[in-house]
């Protein structure tokens, strides 16, 4: 199933012309690209997103869902430090970077080892501290399974019909803070069935806060469960507008979220 994982469709990177862009202009820019997605349908898979900067139109999450020819399937979300141009420009470099690492055939552990590089040397060359927490995952449609990688990121819900939600919790450190001496990047696998629902997230949800008190993930797990039965474009809607509503429409930071259901 490994074979072939070449992206499936023409993915066209559109590089504007050279000339005097304004930094908002040129963040604007890498926010369209970081945010568009495979036209055609994904056989299988049904999915939506959501995205609300909590600042201007520029932020430093990501979230990304890419089909490969053998069928299986990719996601991807990461939460970058900082914000506007040097965010939306590391948001860039990790969005195409994990395409490229899973293409190559390189496991979801072995993504975050190569993210973590590269991200490393990056910081060097800009003599800057940035990291992120990211979220990879890949489903294989024949054999019904998910090989995930969480770096830090945000625990991931998977709620299958029947069963209560199931937290998939971190599985290595974030990346770009430790170096490849630090052993304790992994992996694990989530079995799949027709009706499971997979919903990520980035900390701007769980850390929305109203009078003091945040989100939190037992608000969101909940969330998640009394919503199971909705159509994906629905939860995540339904999602964005209970967040926002509970911070009074003020996120502290951006908000990132993706639903993707096993047809």
């Amino acid at each position: 199933m490994l074979n072939d994982l070449r992206l499936a469709g023409k993915h066209e990177i559109v590089v504007p012309r050279a000339a005097a862009v304004h930094d908002d202009t040129a963040a604007e820019v890498l926010i369209k690209h970081l945010f568009a997605q495979p036209s055609d349908k994904i056989p299988g898979i049904d999915y939506a997103v959501g995205y609300k900067p909590a600042d201007g139109p520029t932020g430093g999450d990501i979230l990304d869902v890419f089909p490969f020819d053998n069928g299986s399937v990719g996601f991807s979300m990461a939460d970058i430090s900082g914000k506007g141009v040097r965010a939306a420009v590391h948001a860039a470099l990790i969005k195409y970077a994990i395409r490229a690492y899973v293409s190559a055939e390189q496991t979801a552990e072995m993504v975050l080892r190569s993210l973590n590089r590269l991200f490393r040397e990056n910081n060097a060359f800009e003599k800057a501290d940035a990291f992120a927490s990211v979220f990879v995952g890949v489903v294989d449609s024949e054999r019904r399974m998910m090989t995930y990688a969480s770096g830090g990121h945000e625990p991931v819900i998977l709620i299958c019909p029947g069963s209560p939600a199931r937290v998939l919790a971190p599985t290595a450190p974030l990346v770009g803070v430790f170096g490849d001496q630090h052993a304790s990047f992994g992996q694990a696998v989530a079995a799949l069935e027709p009706g499971c629902t997979l919903v990520a997230t980035t900390d701007g949800v769980t850390e929305a806060q109203r009078n003091g008190e945040l989100y939190g993930m037992e608000r969101l797990t909940d969330f998640v469960e009394r919503h199971a039965s909705e159509p994906v474009e629905m939860q995540v809607k339904l999602l964005m507008t209970d967040v926002s509503a509970y911070c009074y429409g003020k996120p502290q930071d951006d908000i990132a979220i993706l639903a993707a259901r096993i047809q």
